[in-house]
């Protein structure tokens, strides 16, 4: 008779009685109190005491931009295909941006099993062993018999995480991750910058090689009126030699330019993951002026600076392994249950008789005695995250120098290129002056000299002003952590 028709039959209801009530309850009150403790202490997010302007005058535009958000493509600001094409090359095929990219995916892969914690553990054992006992044994049960035992079960395992060691482990996984993140940005930032520097300093070396190739062709031609003049008798020896000595010094001048440009190739070529000898940049001389760089408030470095969200998230991470130092302090409890089969015969493996199961290992561990171990790893703990906050605070300071420098100089630059610009007009007008003078007999060749070599150190050092100015503008970007 089953239990729905005693029921019908007495008129009462027969209540089934419920299995395992002392496990569920248990399970029960695990589960609502596991959120109710947490050891680490509340974060809260630095703020640093910033100025609400750089020391340099603006004008200032808020940065949109967080430090997880795209930033775009800044080089293209230059409008210069060859950078474009270098900085593509310099992602895919770089060293240093490889082995960051594998950080971070470690990272990842660390914070993922960090949570794993977090879930119970379901694992499956099968085994099957044949043995036969001693018949000379006392009180051995099938004493001489051969046994086949056959097993297969289902353990399931789950730490309950009463004082949040896991939830800060797990969190202190992800904070890691994050940081890591930060890091392959701050490399990513570093190569394009660094690339850009070079760059743009091979460009200038080729503009100051063009210079000193033009003045030799300048020089050249010289040479030989002044041959001409001189066997015509016009004028002395002297002015030969001294324009010969001229041509030949500024020609030895730009053949030892081409050293350095020769470095700044084989650096683009480090960057790029080549060997000097498969990479190799044609002639392009540095031109115009850079791009104007919208400029940020000081706080908003803190969204667009990578280096700066990396040193915040591992102040987060060790945050939540104060709390995981902390829950060593108080007893661990883990549970266990254990459901399966077992049997002799392969063909009763399936049988209701066959089936096995278990409640435990139910665990406890509390750290009594550890002869101060427990707290002292809590103290160390608490110390690695002040040297955190301490290295996040030197972080922040020298990105506002960094941004100060780097504004300074492009303000200072622009001015000092526009006083070089009328320095190299004026040097210019005054060597026709002198040109004119010599060829009306009134003063000596070597007033000439002096005026070509005037003409010439201004226009070099229009030139290398001219690519401080953009070396400036791309340090100016980095300061401020990218594009937008």
């Amino acid at each position: 008779m089953t239990r729905k028709l005693e029921s019908a039959l007495t008129g009462e209801e027969v209540k089934t009685k419920p299995k395992y009530p002392a496990l569920i309850h248990v399970l029960l009150f695990a589960f609502l109190l596991l959120p109710s403790c947490n050891l680490a202490p509340k974060y809260f997010s630095p703020k640093p005491d910033l100025p609400t302007e750089f020391k340099t005058s603006g004008p200032w535009r808020t940065a949109k931009p967080r430090d997880d958000a795209s930033r775009g493509n800044w080089w293209s600001l230059f409008g210069d295909f060859r950078l474009n094409a270098l900085m593509q090359q310099a992602e895919a095929g770089s060293p240093t941006l490889e082995l960051a990219m594998h950080r971070v995916t470690e990272a990842k892969a660390l914070a993922r099993a960090d949570r794993a914690s977090l879930f119970p553990f379901l694992t499956l054992n099968g085994s099957a062993n044949r043995s036969r006992g001693s018949g000379n044994m006392k009180f051995q049960f099938a004493g001489g018999r051969t046994r086949n035992v056959m097993g297969a079960t289902l353990d399931f395992e789950y730490e309950l995480d009463f004082w949040g060691k896991l939830r800060n482990q797990s969190s202190a996984g992800a904070a890691r991750a994050e940081a890591e993140q930060g890091d392959y940005q701050n490399a990513l930032l570093g190569l394009q910058s660094e690339l850009a520097l070079n760059y743009f300093a091979l460009r200038a070396q080729d503009a100051q090689i063009a210079l000193l190739k033009r003045t030799v062709a300048l020089r050249r031609r010289t040479v030989e009126l002044a041959r001409t003049r001189f066997e015509q008798g016009d004028i002395a020896q002297i002015d030969v030699a001294q324009a010969e000595t001229d041509m030949a010094a500024t020609e030895a001048e730009a053949i030892g330019l081409e050293k350095r440009r020769a470095e700044l190739e084989h650096a683009i070529a480090l960057l790029l993951g080549k060997t000097p000898s498969q990479f190799n940049q044609s002639a392009h001389e540095i031109s115009g002026a850079p791009p104007t760089v919208p400029a940020s408030v000081p706080s908003d470095l803190l969204e667009r600076r990578p280096d700066i969200a990396a040193a915040e998230r591992q102040m987060a991470s060790l945050n939540a392994e104060i709390g995981v130092a902390k829950a060593a302090l108080f007893p661990s409890l883990s549970i266990g249950l254990t459901g399966g089969t077992q049997t002799s015969y392969f063909w009763k493996i399936g049988d209701a008789q066959s089936r096995v199961w278990g409640l435990g290992p139910a665990a406890v561990e509390w750290p009594l005695l550890r002869g101060g171990g427990v707290r002292a790893n809590i103290e160390a703990t608490k110390a690695r995250y002040d040297q955190a906050a301490a290295s996040y605070k030197s972080t922040v300071l020298g990105a506002m120098r960094d941004a100060e420098d780097a504004l300074s100089g492009v303000a200072v630059l622009r001015r000092q290129t526009a006083a070089q610009d009328a320095t190299v007009a004026s040097a210019r007008k005054a060597l026709e002056l002198s040109q004119k003078r010599y060829d009306s007999g009134l003063v000596a060749y070597y007033e000439v000299l002096d005026s070509q070599r005037t003409h010439l150190r201004a226009e070099q050092e229009a030139t290398r002003l001219r690519g401080e100015s953009f070396l400036a503008c791309v340090l100016l970007i980095k300061a401020l952590g990218g594009g937008w």
